[in-house]
């Protein structure tokens, strides 16, 4: 364990440590706060330092540690009131081919809150992996790690074209308004991928032809927040 106390705005390691915040890339690295969040990260072992408040008990004693003055912690930090101890990770990168058979795909979701809770959800009732677009939101937003509560680091997440997908012999489901009463299906045929699309504007066109579209039956309203839609469509087929 190695301890450096960081006391100055000018100071090159803390500005290197914002620079994380605002999601500037450096060597792969990111951000998470408060000691749930860092836990779940020891347990995925992608922890490269701790960051504490100078003079604190810091939780864990086996990595790099950096001690803040006060005011230096609470200008990194993005929560009101001040976490225990944040953590520098190492973001994790997985391959297509580890995504499984039942697997969501976000195509151009860009609330970072959204994609945490999908992500979040999508772990919590047993899908296999998560895909994102490429013009999705960055999988390493502090309000996408956040709002996952940790998720992301247990589940096989990767980037990339829902085509991909489909070559690989993926049933294509795409969530709409127009598709599928959901509630007549008994199951989805595997290896199979739920698409959701953006906030405003649903799946792109150029997704559309690619597989079979699928819809919630609602009164009263037209449509649903994606992150809503998806946990009713993700419960509805999580067996």
């Amino acid at each position: 364990m190695s301890f450096k106390v960081i006391e100055s705005r000018e100071n090159k390691t803390f500005k290197d440590l914002l620079k994380l915040k605002k999601g500037d890339a450096k060597e792969g690295l990111f951000i998470v706060e408060g000691k749930d969040l860092v836990d779940e990260a020891k347990k995925a072992c992608l922890i490269k330092a701790l960051i504490v408040v100078d003079g604190t008990k810091c939780p864990f004693v086996d990595y790099p540690i950096y001690g803040l003055k006060q005011g230096l912690y609470r200008e990194l930090s993005s929560y009101q009131s001040l976490p225990e101890v944040m953590a520098v990770c190492q973001k994790k990168y997985d391959d297509i081919s580890s995504l499984g058979e039942k697997v969501i795909y976000l195509d151009y979701v860009q609330d970072p809150g959204n994609v945490g809770t999908m992500i979040r959800t999508a772990l919590s009732f047993q899908y296999s992996g998560f895909m994102l677009s490429l013009d999705s939101c960055s999988l390493y937003n502090s309000k996408v790690v956040q709002s996952s509560k940790g998720a992301l680091f247990h589940l096989p997440i990767a980037r990339g074209e829902l085509s991909e997908l489909k070559e690989r012999g993926y049933h294509i489901f795409l969530t709409t308004l127009d598709g599928i009463d959901e509630a007549t299906l008994d199951q989805l045929p595997k290896p199979f991928v739920l698409v959701f699309g953006n906030e405003g504007q649903g799946v792109s066109k150029k997704n559309m032809d690619l597989g079979e579209k699928l819809r919630i039956e609602m009164s009263g309203i037209d449509s649903l927040n994606v992150a809503i839609a998806a946990g009713i469509f993700m419960y509805r087929f999580r067996h």
